[in-house]
């Protein structure tokens, strides 16, 4: 396992500040010693994110420039909603967007996108809305097969959002290159923030220990550093289970920061790095080696 940084981390910056470009981003985390990014690509309709184009060979010269500064892109973030039905054609469209960004991904050599499932529409049936999400994934698995890269699927969006039904909708569409993106926070807001419950935290762990063994990339929210230095919603013990359970789990690749606090995203990332680092050593070496972290690779 090793620490990495999800672009999001400058997301005003990139839209406060036009002479901030990923070549920035990337220049920026890599001084900091960081060996691994995510990059947010935009969604359907034109918006690029952070990339600033999509056009196959910029993408690449991205993937390059990263590569050139020592860093590994993990994966493309990718925004998508299989369960739009106010505008069919918007919804159709996110699913043609996950199987170009699947091609791109295997062209440059990156081994994951960031998969959303899609949003509950108010009045819609929650059935139909499951349906139709299964359906889209299983309509880009042959894509990502033939690219050689994983849909890295987050418990992000509002359909499938809990580890059980994530788990079921695995087993439905039964690819193993649908694989999870954990990220543990985003099942409690009151964890993130350290307010929360035993029993709430409970959950949240809980929750990485069922998806963790279908993982090929993670998140990992940092809020801020506390005054006795550590992550803030975590502290020592939390941190120390959560990299417990990826390691028994046999994930070995990215913990992408994801910096969503006030305070400076370059400084409390570099002294989350030291915190994450030293949890992972303390950790130990896998137990057993994960299928997946050899079928994560382009090729494998």
């Amino acid at each position: 396992m090793r620490a990495g940084v999800h672009s999001w981390s400058f997301n005003k910056r990139f839209h406060g500040d036009q002479s901030f470009g990923i070549r920035d981003f990337i220049a920026a985390v890599a001084d900091l010693g960081f060996t691994g990014v995510e990059l947010l690509t935009g969604k359907a309709g034109g918006d690029t994110g952070h990339l600033g184009s999509a056009e196959p060979r910029a993408v690449e010269a991205i993937v390059r420039f990263a590569e050139s500064r020592g860093v590994r892109v993990d994966s493309f973030s990718t925004y998508n909603d299989f369960a739009y039905v106010p505008d069919e054609a918007w919804r159709l469209a996110n699913i043609a967007y996950i199987k170009d960004w699947l091609a791109l991904a295997g062209a440059c050599g990156v081994a994951n996108i960031r998969m959303l499932t899609g949003y509950h529409v108010r009045g819609a049936s929650q059935v139909r809305l499951q349906q139709l999400t299964l359906d889209g994934i299983r309509e880009c698995a042959p894509h990502a097969e033939r690219a050689g890269v994983n849909m890295a699927l987050e418990n992000h969006s509002s359909v499938f959002l809990e580890a059980e039904d994530i788990l079921w909708l695995l087993a439905q569409v039964g690819n193993a290159r649908l694989t999870t993106c954990p990220d543990p926070t985003n099942w409690s807001a009151a964890m993130l923030a350290g307010t929360a419950d035993a029993a709430e935290r409970e959950l949240v762990f809980r929750g990485v220990e069922l998806i963790a063994p279908r993982a090929t990339q993670s998140h990992l929210k940092i809020a801020g550093i506390t005054a006795d230095g550590h992550l803030q919603g975590f502290g020592a013990d939390g941190l120390a289970r959560l990299i417990g359970i990826y390691r028994d789990a046999g994930y070995d690749g990215a913990l992408a920061f994801e910096h969503v606090g006030p305070g400076d995203a370059l400084g409390e990332l570099a002294l989350a790095k030291g915190i994450v680092e030293r949890a992972i050593a303390a950790a130990g070496a896998l137990p057993h080696s994960s299928p997946l972290a050899t079928a994560a690779r382009p090729g494998a």
